[in-house]
């Protein structure tokens, strides 16, 4: 048996290209690992199998769990299969690669190819293999590692709103204008641990189209800018991190925001290397 920790991400910065011939989209992402994550247990089995232990999370081949194990079973040439347990923790359909993570677990299985056999499942997955803090070009699969900031405390927000990948990717198409790339100034601040910096860094080119489609995404956006300096949102949504100055505004702020927004994801993290 195999017990894996699967983490989720936060997007520090994410600029998107334009759509290539293959139906790809060339991306340019600063990622880091943070501490919410899945539990997956893999246990050895005669066929392929799944079993959601805790939380929401799509079963059987619907799930991207399955397709990674496929996908592992059919390019490595092992026989037999594998039976997992998940314990879901991390959102679904919220731009944190919770999907994509549990999928990395799975492909822990081996150390071989991994980056090529993930980015066949998602452009998340590559990064949720390897975690930490990475710089994301290419379709995800051209992993470059920065230095990272362990220890900054975040709280996690996700209104009532699922976003899927492809609906995000094809309002974008049609969105002509993008925001200047800001991923070489982001390394700069995490390497120099400048938090100011690091502040104004922060950009994601999904939120000027999807907070105009989603009016709700656009509210929350402006609810939590409200309460914090920074707020973002995080891959193509609809979840969002707010950067806490410390461990105490941190927890303030989940409180106020559980508090008057019940029926909202709430959460605390901070980010992990």
């Amino acid at each position: 048996m195999i017990a894996e920790k699967a983490y989720a991400k936060i997007n520090l910065t994410l600029s998107v290209g334009e759509k290539r011939e293959d139906g790809y989209h060339e991306i340019d992402s600063v990622m880091h690992s943070i501490s919410l994550c899945d539990e997956v247990t893999l246990t050895e089995a005669r066929g392929i199998s799944l079993s959601i232990k805790e939380g929401l999370a799509p079963g059987g081949k619907a799930n991207l769990m399955w397709e990674a194990a496929e996908l592992f079973f059919r390019e490595t040439g092992f026989s037999g299969g594998v039976h997992m347990e998940l314990v879901k923790q991390i959102p679904s359909e919220a731009g944190m690669g919770g999907g994509s993570s549990d999928a990395a677990a799975v492909l822990r299985l081996s150390l071989a190819a991994l980056a090529d056999m993930g980015a066949r499942l998602g452009a998340d997955v590559p990064f949720c293999v390897a975690g930490g803090c990475r710089r994301c070009e290419g379709i995800g699969e051209k992993l470059t590692p920065l230095a990272g900031w362990a220890g900054l405390p975040v709280v996690i927000v996700r209104p009532g709103v699922s976003i899927s990948t492809g609906k995000a990717y094809g309002l974008l198409d049609g969105f002509s204008r993008r925001r200047a790339g800001t991923a070489e100034s982001c390394i700069g601040a995490l390497k120099n641990k400048d938090r100011a910096a690091l502040l104004a860094s922060l950009s994601n080119d999904f939120e000027d189209v999807l907070f105009k489609a989603e009016p709700v995404l656009g509210e929350t956006f402006s609810y939590l800018s409200s309460l914090c300096k920074k707020a973002m949102m995080t891959g193509s949504g609809s979840a969002f991190f707010l950067m806490a100055e410390n461990e105490v505004q941190q927890r303030k702020l989940a409180a106020k925001i559980k508090e008057e927004r019940p029926q909202w994801y709430v959460g605390t993290a901070e980010t992990i290397l």
